[in-house]
């Protein structure tokens, strides 16, 4: 569309300035077949049709120079095909013309030929702007769904660590019920069949002393075991220790600060455990840091996570990686508030969950 815009002044302009030259009939058919040569190129763009059609055109203004007048619109398609070649063999076919022009003429035909040359560059430049836009669109989009399947694979990796954690503690409490209850049942079982086969009273009254004793020792560790078992037993101040024991082996101080009475909600377990994991992680691979403080506490309405080093932070924040997007992403799930930035001492994570949204 925008050539046919292109092309329309061009056309206008050589009808109106060679209207009547060269007899009655002659501009009828060179504005034919301009038009139709100028069609067939732009349909048939940068093909051996079009190079024919071109070529056909200056043959019949070599057959009749007055062909010339329609000529700049025939140029702005032999421009479009980049035929150089052919813009050269009509100017020297035009220089051996000339005289059957009048001067003002081949000043006007000249006009016509450089703006057709001009439009035809203008729209050649905004045509090669409009691909670059299309492919970087293209690109981006690509890029976008990638990093979303990066995101969402991330995310799945680990709550499968987490998973993995929570039935490796529900595996140590089943062994500790198997190893210390069952033999404390064990054992009340016997004796209660020894106590069956006493008949001195006193003997009796201290065998079933002792049963009792077993019995209760039995049912206190049930009752610790019930309660390590107790929202799915992630221990949160247990798995944070176990995040941040990269930093001692990479020779960083670490400060855990944990003050949390009741039992923290699974969801909010989780985000806080995959965001100091990710946050370690940072510190070790980006930060130069030497001191870092990790805490957790919990207010009336709200639970707080802060992670911080005294490293530099060298555009972290910025890059819009992965691990923090991820950090970002859970905590907005759940309606919470995260900072990603500069501290005080060095570069901080700031987490702020309310415990409704838990």
């Amino acid at each position: 569309m925008r050539k046919i815009v292109d092309k329309l002044p061009i056309l206008i302009c050589c009808c109106i300035l060679f209207n009547g030259s060269g007899g009655n009939y002659l501009p009828v058919i060179s504005l034919l077949s301009a038009a139709a040569v100028s069609s067939l190129s732009q349909y048939a763009e940068k093909s051996r049709l079009s190079l024919c059609a071109e070529i056909f055109y200056i043959l019949l203004c070599i057959v009749n120079p007055h062909f010339f007048g329609l000529f700049p619109v025939v140029l702005y398609d032999i421009l479009s095909d980049k035929r150089y070649s052919l813009c050269v063999f009509s100017g020297i076919v035009f220089v051996a013309e000339a005289g059957s022009f009048e001067v003002w003429q081949m000043v006007l035909l000249a006009g016509c030929t450089v703006m057709s040359a001009v439009l035809q560059n203008r729209t050649a430049a905004l045509e090669t702007v409009e691909q670059k836009l299309i492919q970087t669109r293209d690109t981006s989009a690509e890029l976008n769904m990638i990093l979303a399947d990066s995101n969402q694979r991330l995310l799945e990796n680990q709550d499968y660590e987490i998973h993995l954690a929570t039935l490796r503690e529900r595996n140590r409490i089943a062994r500790e019920i198997h190893d210390n209850v069952g033999h404390l049942l064990s054992r009340s079982i016997l004796q209660l069949g020894a106590v069956q086969l006493i008949q001195d009273e006193k003997l009796r009254s201290e065998s079933l002393a002792s049963l009792s004793d077993t019995l209760n020792n039995a049912m206190t560790e049930i009752r610790s075991s019930v309660h390590d078992l107790h929202d799915e037993s992630v221990d949160l101040k247990q798995a944070v220790a176990d995040a941040v024991k990269p930093l001692g082996e990479n020779d960083i101080r670490v400060h855990t600060e944990y003050d949390v009475s009741g039992n923290v909600p699974n969801k909010i377990k989780f985000c806080f455990i995959s965001i100091v994991k990710e946050g370690v992680s940072n510190i070790i691979k980006h930060s130069n840091a030497d001191s870092v403080s990790v805490v957790i506490r919990e207010h009336p309405a709200f639970y707080q996570l802060m992670v911080e080093d005294n490293g530099t932070c060298d555009g972290i924040a910025d890059d819009g990686g992965i691990g923090l997007s991820n950090m970002r992403e859970r905590v907005g799930s759940l309606g919470g508030f995260i900072e990603i930035s500069p501290g005080k001492k060095g570069f901080r994570i700031f987490v702020t969950l309310k415990k409704q949204m838990g």
